[in-house]
């Protein structure tokens, strides 16, 4: 076990705040602890069915290495359980998975999972058309209907990024900031409901952080090159940042040669805290170049999604929030969703 015996007041005041959110995020309503203990049990003692079941999964994509670690998570539920699925790539566009839902939904499917393009339109997409096929629908990735995790009448939901999350990561970097500190931030793509959960949790940030100044805040639309653009010219302008703060591990990539650009040294003249918990981000934390970096579980998440299905077509569907941060591959790892230096290695990405 790694020694996390704080060593200045600074480290005192960032580990108490890593404690406080972790247990925040842990403490989640008993409603969510019930689904997700319900879905891991029948995960390991359900069986399959006697007669293979045809699903729909309708996905907002598939094309990048978060969907495609979703899709195999479907595969592999799919085989466990004995069901055949079939795939409805949205690639983004709500317009698309509005069809998609319409074509489906006259499918004869026994269960759909639902990944929404947008929380708003795939509410009312499921609302009118998946709604009156009497068959389970399960929600993956985003909350939809206004709701922070679970909807009414969903058979489960399955995610990690909601508005709780955000808020937590950005919490994690600014609670460094034991004295006043400069911070650029970097999002997705502006108008998306992942940027809207980002911004909002950077103003609940800086309001809970006052010692946390945010100087540069801009999209970065989860590329590199978008990202390094961004943090160099912040860096130009506001020369004293000491913390960036980044949506993505990929997109992170970009923040580091900024900052090294710039002739400092990525994770002690400028903290960095990224999103992801991939394989490369995973590799920066422990060479230091990555301050920490939050894990998002994607294989987890359509795997998952798929059980509580299963349960549902058995007559046993959660009804509820299956938190991503009470999964096995969180509680029998880290602990934590926040990946540091001291923890690294007790966490292995899928992606």
């Amino acid at each position: 076990m790694p020694d996390t015996k704080p060593n200045s007041i600074s480290s005192i005041l960032h580990f108490a705040a890593h404690l406080a959110l972790a247990a925040s995020l842990a403490g989640g309503a008993h409603a969510a602890e019930n689904a997700a203990e319900k879905v891991i049990a029948f995960d390991e003692t359900g069986a399959p069915f006697a007669t293979t079941r045809r699903f729909a999964y309708l996905t907002e994509c598939v094309q990048n290495a978060y969907c495609q670690q979703r899709l195999r998570g479907m595969e592999d539920a799919a085989a466990r359980f004995n069901f055949e699925f079939q795939t409805f790539d949205a690639n983004f566009n709500p317009a698309e998975q509005l069809k998609q839902v319409q074509n489906a939904a006259v499918g004869d499917f026994d269960a759909y999972i639902l990944g929404p393009t947008a929380a708003a339109q795939s509410c009312n997409m499921w609302k009118q058309f998946l709604v009156p096929t009497g068959k389970p629908v399960v929600t993956v990735d985003l909350p939809m209907c206004g709701d922070t995790d679970h909807t009414a009448g969903l058979a489960g939901t399955v995610t990690m990024q909601r508005q709780a999350y955000f808020d937590a990561h950005v919490e994690n970097a600014f609670a460094s900031c034991s004295e006043p500190c400069e911070v650029a931030a970097v999002g997705g793509f502006v108008g998306s409901d992942l940027y809207n959960l980002w911004t909002r949790a950077i103003e609940n940030g800086v309001a809970k952080y006052p010692n946390a100044r945010v100087v540069v805040e801009q999209a970065g639309n989860f590329d590199p090159g978008t990202a390094l653009r961004v943090i160099q010219d912040g860096l130009l302008a506001h020369p004293d940042i000491s913390v960036v703060i980044s949506s993505w591990d990929d997109m992170t990539r970009g923040v580091v040669q900024a900052v090294s650009s710039a002739g400092k040294t990525p994770g002690e003249d400028v903290r960095i805290y990224s999103v992801g918990g991939t394989s490369d981000g995973i590799s920066r934390v422990r060479s230091g170049s990555y301050s920490g970096t939050t894990i998002l579980l994607p294989y987890e998440e359509s795997y998952y999604g798929a059980v509580a299905a299963v349960m549902a077509v058995q007559g046993e569907a959660p009804n509820g929030y299956i938190d991503e941060a009470r999964l096995p591959a969180v509680t029998g790892g880290p602990g934590t969703i926040f990946i540091d230096a001291g923890n690294a290695d007790s966490f292995t990405p899928r992606f």
